[in-house]
């Protein structure tokens, strides 16, 4: 049976891992953890992503074992985090008996938050499966007066520390408890704080360093602390995962947890006592730190999962024999919740849930479209975008503006103005994240200083594309394409691929030849077989004055070209081949410049097709 657990827990760990492209933090932990020096990351990387020096090393080691691809980097934490499901076993038979050590391995196998970081290239997973094996070895050292026994404890707890930080909050919520259950046996209470002071020691020279305790400066990415946050989302999430399919079951999982203790209380005092400890004095250790730093968010107290797997474990023990049928409906409630839970975050139903942003799908989007003097400008400040920029091959120089939600307007708008006429485009990608001031600034300056080009979604994602006003020599034709009545020479024809919004946009570079006597508009007309809605030949079209009345024909710059853009919806166009039609007219008597040479009163571009 707990075979089969395994392997359920090992085939969640790995389905569809690679679905999500990589989130921020997991580039970040491929290019500074994986890809530089170990030596290096120490010490650069270790007050910028604070993380115990084991966790940097485990991830160093297998990039130079496995490789650091992106379809690789996953399996670390999920196959180290499946150690979790026999280690649950044995704490659960070690507490009470061997169906709830079966219990809590299945809880564990499909716990979907243990799921979601185990397919996380990050150390929460690792984490996640060493606090319960040290716990496990912490509790059969109390039982053992082998040596062996507690330094196997000591070495896997400094290990789990120095894996991740915070598992010194576990670690005191068990000091209490030992401390209180073996108040009376000095033999014991010897043997642990011995243990404990090997702990400290080993810990000391790494965690008490001033630039980690004072001198990094990091302030957290999550969130400041909410108690209302601890039932609507950290305990939910610790049981069933943050997928949650109605609000309602918050209660059901509350009065859950209180029928376990009610249950355990009437026949143990020791395992409960231990298990709430395991609960309250890490949220309460967070949320104090959360006053000073942006750190209130679960994944920090990921350990406290293991408190609550096995403390619904009891609901199948046949140990108590009291509300056996409701244990029993209420256990498989839990199991239902996580499945379901499980269902979301694979996308086997629906498909709106995102771990993050398509950046596969933008990063592909730039290599094809962009050119090697390109400026992309990236304001989510996500290294992932970083990550794929580079995989991609994606040309052009990357900027993040804004770089962090402090950086000021004026150095953002500095850093674009010396760059201003030195690129081809400029493209504006991603969304800065909601609470940052200077998340518009990028923005606003391309809009008052360069071209709008184009506009597209992928996948949800934002790009925009600028140009210069300038017109570069490489956009001009040797020879003008079409000639309007001596009053101005097509010089120059772009066509984008259609965008993912359906549109075709069309670039036009025209020089003017003389001025007119009144503004001429410009039309762009995509022909075919005969509408049936319009009984015409048009099938899409925009017309316009010169850049949507920036130039005027009226008294525009003789000999000076200028750029213009031409957006042709083309949502629901019939497949086959259209052609691209371009003109002037007066609209004031809506007549038609004559093409030179020609009797005709619109010049071809160029044949379109539609598959």
């Amino acid at each position: 049976m707990l075979l089969l657990i395994i392997l359920i827990g090992f085939f969640l760990r790995i389905y569809n891992i690679n679905r999500f492209p990589l989130r921020g933090d997991e580039a970040f932990t491929v290019i500074h953890w994986m890809r530089e020096p170990f030596a290096q990351t120490l010490a650069n990387i270790s007050t910028v992503d604070p993380q115990p020096p084991l966790a940097y090393a485990i991830y160093r080691l297998w990039s130079l074992i496995v490789g650091s691809q992106e379809w690789i980097v996953r399996y670390l934490p999920a196959l180290l985090n499946l150690i979790g499901v026999p280690v649950l076993y044995v704490l659960g038979k070690r507490l009470a008996d061997r169906r709830i050590g079966l219990a809590a391995a299945l809880l564990w196998a499909i716990h979907p938050f243990q799921i979601w970081h185990a397919q996380d290239a990050r150390n929460y997973g690792i984490w996640g499966a060493l606090s319960p094996l040290a716990l496990w070895l912490a509790l059969r050292a109390l039982d053992s007066v082998r040596w062996r026994d507690w330094m196997l404890y000591v070495v896997v707890a400094l290990v789990a520390c120095y894996v991740y930080y915070l598992e010194l909050f576990p670690l005191a919520a068990l000091n209490v408890y030992v401390f209180w259950t073996y108040r009376r046996n000095r033999h014991v209470l010897f043997r642990w704080i011995a243990s404990q002071s090997v702990i400290a020691v080993g810990l000391a020279f790494w965690f008490l360093q001033g630039r980690l305790l004072y001198g990094s400066g990091y302030g957290g990415t999550a969130g400041s602390f909410e108690l209302s946050l601890i039932f609507a989302w950290f305990i939910p999430t610790l049981i069933v995962g943050d997928m949650l399919l109605f609000q309602g079951m918050i209660l059901l999982l509350l009065v859950v947890i209180g029928i376990c203790l009610f249950v355990w209380f009437n026949v143990s005092r020791k395992s409960p006592i231990l298990l709430l400890l395991l609960i309250i004095l890490p949220l309460l250790f967070l949320a104090i730190v959360s006053l000073r730093l942006s750190v209130f968010t679960p994944r920090y107290v990921l350990s406290v999962s293991v408190a609550f797997v096995l403390m619904l474990s009891i609901l199948v023990s046949t140990k108590f024999r009291s509300f056996r049928g409701i244990r029993l409906l209420l256990f498989c409630s839990v199991v239902m919740m996580s499945v379901g839970s499980l269902i979301i975050y694979f996308g086997v139903v629906g498909n709106d849930y995102t771990k993050s942003p398509d950046w596969r799908a933008l990063a592909e989007y730039l290599r094809v479209r962009t050119r090697p003097n390109d400026i992309i400008i990236q304001t989510a400040a996500d290294e992932a975008f970083t990550f794929y920029f580079d995989e991609y091959n994606v040309l052009g120089e990357h900027l993040r503006l804004p770089a962090n939600p402090y950086q000021s307007a004026d150095e953002i708008r500095a850093l674009l103005q010396e760059r201003l006429n030195m690129s081809a485009s400029y493209w504006l990608v991603a969304l800065p994240p909601p609470s940052w001031v200077n998340g518009a600034v990028s923005r606003e300056w391309l809009n008052d200083y360069t071209q709008f080009i184009r506009e597209t979604d992928v996948n949800g994602l934002p790009a925009r594309q600028y140009m210069a006003w300038d017109v570069r020599p490489e956009e001009i034709d040797a020879a003008p394409r079409a000639i309007f009545s001596d009053i101005v020479a097509l010089s120059g024809v772009r066509l984008h691929d259609p965008e993912t919004t359906n549109e075709l946009i069309v670039e036009l570079v025209w020089q003017p030849l003389m001025m007119s006597e009144r503004p001429l508009k410009v039309f762009v007309h995509l022909l075919g077989d005969i509408n049936p809605t319009t009984g015409t030949p048009l099938w899409s079209q925009d017309d316009q004055f010169p850049q949507d009345g920036r130039q005027s024909s009226a008294d525009w710059i003789v000999n000076a070209p200028y750029r213009d853009i031409y957006t042709l919806p083309m949502r629901d166009l019939p497949a086959g081949t259209y052609t691209l039609a371009v003109g002037w007219y007066d609209p004031a008597t809506n007549q038609r410049l004559p093409l030179a040479g020609t009797d005709a009163d619109y010049a071809v571009i160029q044949a379109v097709t539609l598959p």
